[in-house]
């Protein structure tokens, strides 16, 4: 093992992402890390339940010696060992988002000699994550694109604060990935507009007025719609655990990506409110006329960064989290990035790999 890789959790955003992304390259770089102010400048510093059941299960992934990873811990150490296949079960105990560990763990699960099967519980539709539906037909797909194969299985959903949610999902292997080449060389087009609205233990006009609210919204802009899912459930056959709603938009481009905008209902706010809320944040997206939305260009930062082969990726706009990302990639890898743009606006970000 190499020198270990220290590791100060509070640089840039300083959120848990730093923690999910940093424990995962240093697995697929075997470097031991430490890892130190962590989320120290939240309300509630160091480790969330979400946190040390990522860092728990890549350890199981990959065999490794750990230190520190409990609920508050503000400094962790890691030592990972080799990488396995097999079969792993994850309960989060709260309404910790799956889509985020999911996200953490399959940069190692691809790299494993054999298949790795999940089952997780926690919350799929949850604030400040992707929702299960953003997952399953805008990141997944694009990863797809790249020589990634993944099957998930929803077996029930889970929202905050309840969770209690359940995904399952295989992972084949795949060593070498293809190159992410997503710059803008023509004009970005679109296809129709296709989602899908859910609403769990709630009656059924929820998803309806949803789905009307956020057509209403994508016709004023002349937008094409496709089909728009309702999912819905009597409640004697509602599996999930509720209650619960959401709506997630999204369209494909001439590129190859996904443009998509989501909202997910709360208390006091107004089925049409949620609907028009997801409308509003595709158009923009849309508007912005760029191939990859800036909520996917920080998802694909660690992906570029332990590609075989140079990526370039153009985003409408470069975030905080984004620059948190690369920052965590280049102090654990030999990666080389480059960013034109500034933070707040449209930007293109290129990175040239060293998986020595």
């Amino acid at each position: 093992m190499t020198k270990t890789i220290r590791i100060d959790g509070s640089i840039l955003e300083g959120g848990g992402s730093i923690v999910r992304n940093a424990v995962a390259l240093a697995t697929l770089f075997q470097k031991p890390l430490e890892i130190y102010n962590i989320r120290a400048k939240r309300s509630k510093p160091g480790l969330r339940n979400q946190h040390t059941f990522a860092v728990k299960t890549i350890g199981d992934l990959c065999n490794a010696k750990t230190e520190g990873v409990s609920v508050g811990s503000q400094a962790i150490k890691f030592f990972p060992g080799v990488i396995r296949g097999g079969e792993f079960e994850i309960d989060v105990k709260t309404a910790g988002s799956l889509s985020l560990l999911l996200q953490a763990i399959l940069p190692i699960a691809v790299h494993a000699p054999e298949e790795v099967k999940l089952l997780m519980k926690g919350g799929t539709d949850v604030p400040m994550a992707p929702p299960y539906d953003y997952i399953r037909s805008v990141f997944l797909p694009i990863l797809k694109n790249i020589g990634v194969d993944v099957i998930t299985c929803l077996g029930r959903r889970g929202h905050y604060p309840k969770g209690s949610g359940t995904l399952s999902c295989d992972v084949q292997p795949k060593i070498r990935l293809k190159p992410i080449q997503y710059k803008l060389e023509q004009p970005l087009e679109i296809e129709k507009i296709n989602g899908a609205a859910h609403a769990v233990q709630l009656p059924e006009h929820i998803v309806d007025r949803m789905i009307t609210s956020a057509s209403e919204e994508l016709k004023k802009h002349k937008l094409k719609i496709g089909e728009i899912e309702s999912l819905w459930c009597k409640p004697k056959y509602d599996p999930h655990a509720g209650p619960g709603t959401g709506i997630t938009l999204w369209t494909k481009t001439n590129h190859q990506t996904y443009l998509a905008g989501d909202s997910l209902g709360r208390k006091g706010i107004p089925a049409e409110e949620v609907g028009s809320i997801a409308a509003r944040n595709l158009i923009q997206q849309i508007k912005y006329g760029k191939p990859i939305d800036y909520h996917l260009a920080d998802q694909l930062i660690i992906w570029m960064t332990i590609s075989d082969y140079p990526s370039i990726i153009e985003t409408c706009k470069i975030t905080l989290h984004t620059l948190t990302n690369i920052e965590i990639a280049k102090k654990i890898t030999n990666a080389e990035f480059e960013v034109e743009g500034s933070e707040g606006g449209p930007g293109i970000i290129s990175c040239e790999p060293n998986n020595s």
